[in-house]
C-alpha cells in the first residue's frame, strides 16, 4: 500500500541518481514533482564500497591504524547529483536532502526509502535489450518487488 497525504499527493520523493543521462532527467522531473506536490526531496546515489589493498591493511594494521572501506562513487553520479541539487534549488525547493550509502543499488533504495519514509521513488529507466533485461533484471524491476513506494520510471 503507498502512503498519501491526506490530499491524495505524495509527500516524500526519492530520486536515484547514478551518473546516467536518465537518471539526471529523473532528478529534475522529480524536483518539479516535489515542488508541484509541497513533497520532501531526496537524492540518493549508492555508491560501491572499495577496501585497501591486502598491503595497505598490512601496513594500517603494523601502525595501528583502522582501514575502514570507502564509498566510491561514479564522477558522472557526483556530478549528477550536484546538479540534481543545483536543479532543485533553482526550482525553488529550498533544501533538498542528498545521500550516499554502499551496497547493492536496488536493495539500498528499497531500504532509504521505507527507512526515510519515501512514499514515491522516480528513477530514470535505462534502454537495455530484451535478452539483458531477462538475464540480468533491471534495477527498476528489483526495486518495485521490494518496496511499497509508488516508483515512476523517467526514460
Amino acid at each position: 500500500m503507498v502512503a498519501v497525504s491526506p490530499t491524495g499527493s505524495f509527500r516524500h520523493i526519492l530520486v536515484g541518481v547514478d551518473g546516467s543521462g536518465p537518471a539526471c532527467r529523473a532528478a529534475v522531473a522529480a524536483a518539479r514533482l516535489a515542488l508541484t506536490l509541497n513533497a520532501k526531496l531526496t537524492f540518493l546515489a549508492v555508491a560501491r564500497e572499495v577496501r585497501a589493498s591486502k598491503e595497505i591493511e598490512d601496513y594500517a594494521k603494523l601502525e595501528g591504524i583502522d582501514t575502514p572501506s570507502l564509498p566510491l562513487l561514479r564522477k558522472e553520479a557526483e556530478f549528477c547529483l550536484a546538479a540534481a541539487v543545483i536543479s532543485a534549488r533553482e526550482l525553488g525547493l529550498t533544501c533538498p536532502e542528498r545521500l550516499i550509502q554502499t551496497g547493492d543499488v536496488a536493495q539500498t533504495i528499497a531500504l532509504v526509502s521505507r527507512t526515510h519514509e519515501a512514499d514515491c521513488i522516480v528513477l530514470g529507466r535505462s534502454s537495455h535489450g530484451a535478452v539483458r533485461s531477462l538475464v540480468m533484471g533491471s534495477v527498476a524491476k528489483k526495486v518495485g518487488d521490494a518496496t511499497d513506494s509508488a516508483l515512476v520510471l523517467i526514460p
